[in-house]
């Protein structure tokens, strides 16, 4: 069983919703997050889905479906109707903090890996640009631009020295170097990325991903190694924690 939940997201509309999938079946029973209780049954074997991962955009309303082998699919989260199905996009499918742009990241290629780029719309989603790389992504953080009022992209490698950052505008690339290490993939838990990048929110200038032996704490407006702080056995995880001013 599978629970999918809407992230907490910059816009403040919220979803009152979420969605349960089963092993095996192709399809998800809604559920009521105020009575934690299944109000419906959603019926996705028209479209053989068998739902792995979902992302929520506060944006228009729109639930993305990554389904195990039949592509990507976009259900309307008011009626649960189905918008779009793109069977040969597949990838896990990650949505920016404004929910206005789609990320899905295709790993499947013996070539290396696509990024592909897609914006939120009224209409459902709209291809912008795609970008193959032959860095083996780890994971991603969307970082706020500096030229636009919405996000960029930083991704880290499961086993390079280098962080790749992707215009989500524009689609220009440009790698940074030498943030040390990463550990081996096999010391990953619970299949999180053996390489995890955080940033530290809208108003935020600093990212944090781990190395093997040492944490790398990055300027995400100059793009350099902002300091390294060594002596760390094989770090796994990062959390940002936020603190009110009185």
């Amino acid at each position: 069983m599978n629970l999918f939940m809407p992230a907490i997201q910059d816009m403040s509309g919220a979803f009152n919703y979420g969605y349960v999938s089963h092993a095996g079946q192709q399809g998800l029973y809604k559920l009521d997050l105020a009575n934690m209780r299944y109000v419906k049954t959603v019926d996705l074997s028209n479209y053989s889905c068998l739902p792995k991962s979902a992302q929520f955009s506060s944006l228009y309303g729109l639930v993305i479906i990554e389904c195990e082998s039949s592509g990507q699919l976009v259900l309307d989260g008011l009626t649960d109707a189905v918008v779009s199905h793109k069977f040969s996009l597949t990838g896990k499918p990650m949505l920016s903090p404004d929910s206005r742009t789609l990320l899905t990241l295709d790993n499947q290629s013996r070539h290396g890996v696509t990024l592909v780029v897609q914006h939120v719309s009224d209409g459902g989603l709209k291809f912008v640009f795609d970008v193959k790389t032959t860095l083996n992504i780890s994971s991603i953080a969307f970082y706020p631009s500096q030229t636009t009022h919405g996000y960029d992209l930083y991704a880290s490698s499961t086993d390079k020295e280098d962080i790749l950052f992707l215009n989500l505008l524009t689609g220009k690339v440009e790698m940074m170097t030498g943030v040390g290490k990463a550990m081996q993939p096999s010391l990953a838990q619970w299949e999180n990325p053996n390489r995890p990048i955080a940033a530290s929110g809208i108003f935020g200038h600093y990212m944090v991903t781990p190395a093997n032996e040492a944490l790398f704490v990055i300027n995400g407006e100059t793009r350099t190694v902002n300091c390294e702080i060594g002596g760390l056995v094989h770090p796994r995880a990062i959390v940002w924690v936020t603190m009110q001013l009185q």
